[in-house]
Order: structure tokens, then sequence, then C-alpha cells
């Protein structure tokens, strides 16, 4: 798909929806649970979202469409307006996006969004629980509150309510890279999922350039984000070693402090990275058929290959060998 078809289905029927704010509310009260919420009631989203082995969902936030209540995601949610306008209240504030505009929400923020007009469509990008530590997040500018925003969304066992709101009307490249997970979106291939992840990547790296517009985190929520920071740099650097003594004399902290600022704001033990990574690298070296699969423990820090074996099925559900055939399939 071009960008040229893609418009032309951007502009069809498939992204227009006549639903009633009131047909919208009567299948919310049968499908989800209630709570109350400022003397009204919100709607909690069950974690049953289907991913399908994938770490993303795309959907449209249709043209004439209905309100949609108060509700809250267990997932982190990008949305970017596509055309027109989209007006949201996040807890108590009110907040208007503009055609071009790009918000990210945090698992559990309250929000609810206004009706659409003929005009307004927007796209939600629903990430999974696992997309943020499957990702090169370390590579972001640390210096940043996106960034430091990231590294909070990492941590799915605790509960946050933060968003950040970035007014990209006017910027070609976010544009172009909505336009391109769309054109996978709507064409999909053998390919797309991990295209789109890319893509998904892409545009969040873009949004690290950029000066937010609205946010609701407190600035020194993250003073000692900058730390966990550069820690997720040097296990990704050091991850075959898994050494949190070497760990800890490189950066000058005591052990016991470390392990718990990682566990505070990463939501994961020190062995628990170090594990991820070990497990993400050999996912990678099984794609290479000429490779061993003793010479892939050992380059990922196993002396033991059984331990290899043990560690690997419980990650991907799977042996090594039946991952690099799946992968190869």
């Amino acid at each position: 798909m071009n960008y040229d078809e893609l418009e032309k289905t951007m502009q069809s029927s498939i992204t227009s929806d006549r639903t009633t704010s009131e047909e919208i509310l009567s299948h919310f009260k049968e499908k989800y649970d209630m709570v109350p919420y400022n003397g009204d009631i919100m709607f909690v989203f069950h974690r049953e979202r289907e991913f399908m082995n994938k770490n993303h969902i795309i959907s449209l936030h249709k043209r004439n469409n209905g309100r949609t209540p108060m509700h809250i995601f267990h997932y982190v949610l990008i949305t970017y307006v596509y055309s027109g306008s989209l007006t949201m209240y996040i807890e108590q504030e009110k907040i208007t996006l503009k055609q071009g505009d790009t918000i990210i929400l945090d698992r559990h923020v309250p929000h609810a969004v206004e009706k659409t007009g003929p005009n307004d469509l927007a796209i939600n990008i629903i990430l999974n629980d696992h997309y943020f530590s499957k990702k090169f997040i370390n590579r972001l500018p640390s210096d940043t509150l996106m960034s430091r925003f990231i590294i909070e969304l990492m941590n799915s066992t605790k509960t946050h309510t933060h968003y950040l709101a970035f007014n990209t009307a006017d910027d070609k490249k976010i544009h172009t890279t909505i336009q391109n997970i769309l054109c996978e979106y709507f064409d999909s291939q053998n390919t797309s999922d991990d295209i789109i992840d890319n893509y998904i990547m892409i545009l969040i790296t873009y949004l690290a350039r950029l000066d937010y517009t609205m946010t609701n985190i407190s600035a020194n929520k993250f003073k000692n984000a900058k730390l966990l920071y550069d820690i997720l740099d040097y296990i990704k650097d050091h991850y075959k070693e898994g050494n949190l003594t070497a760990l800890c004399e490189y950066f000058g902290y005591d052990p016991s402090y470390t392990s718990k600022l990682i566990k505070k704001y990463s939501g994961k033990t020190f062995k628990q990275l170090v594990m991820e990574e070990r497990m993400q690298t050999a996912s990678i070296l099984l794609q290479n058929a000429e490779m061993p699969i003793y010479d892939i423990s050992r380059e990922v820090g196993f002396t033991n290959l059984t331990s290899f074996y043990k560690k690997f099925e419980e990650y991907y559900h799977c042996t090594p060998q039946e991952y690099r055939k799946k992968r190869r399939t």
C-alpha cells in the first residue's frame, strides 16, 4: 500500500462509525466492570486484549463516533490525531488535541473521549507489557523527560497515572512514521508486525527529541531515573558477565542500595534484567541457522547448556530448536 492508497482508505467508510454515545455506554456496561469515580462511574478494561503474540494492537478512534465514557486500560496507549481534533478528559483535566498531535498515556490513566465529528479521526497504538523491555530504550537521550517517562513505563508492577502530550502538528517525520505504520497495518504481510514494532520505536525516538506541551508528571518524581537509565545501559553492555558487584564498583554505589533502586524503578531485579538481555540476544542469534546452539549458549553467558535450555523455555515456551524452526518458517 502506498500513501495515496492509504489516504483513500482513511477517507473511506471503514474509518467512520455511527455508534451513538448511548450505545457505547450500554456496550461498556455489558462488557466491563464498573467502579465509582468522582461521583460517577468508570469502566475497567480487562487484561484480556488479544495481542496474538504481537507487541502491539493498532486501532482507529473513528469519525462520527459517540462519546467514550471514563475508563482505564491496563496497557500503555499512544494516540495520534490523524485529522480533525480529539477532546479527552484525563482524570479531571480537559485536553484538546489538534490534527497531528500525539499523546502517550501510562497504564491505569482514567480518561474519556468526547464524541467525534465527520473529520475527527485518531490512531490508537496499544503496547503490551513486554514492548519496552524488548526495545533499545537505553539508546534514547538520557537527559529528556520522555526517556525518564519510558523508564517508568517499563515498570508494569506499579500503578502510575502519567501522560505526555506533544504538539507534533507540523512534524512531517511523525506523520510519515504514522503513515508507514498504517500502510503495514492495512496491507499486512509476513513481516508487518516486526516492521510496525520498529516504526513505533522510531516514533518514540522522534518524540524523545521534542518538548512536551502538557504533562502531569512532577519534576522530582524521577530524581533517581538518570542513574537507573545508566544502569540499564551498563547491563546491555555487560549482560554476559551479569555481575552485580562489578556494576556497583563501576557506579560507586552500595549493592543493597543499587538493588533496591533497580527494583523500585524498573519493577525487576538485577538478575531478571540480565536474564532478559541474555534471552533477547539468544533469540536473535538463533535466527542464524549456522550457529550451533551450544555456541549461542556460551555467547550469552551460560556455561551449562542444560541451564540455557531451561531458561529459554521459561521465556519463550519452546526449545531453542523449536524457536529457530518457527522463525525460519
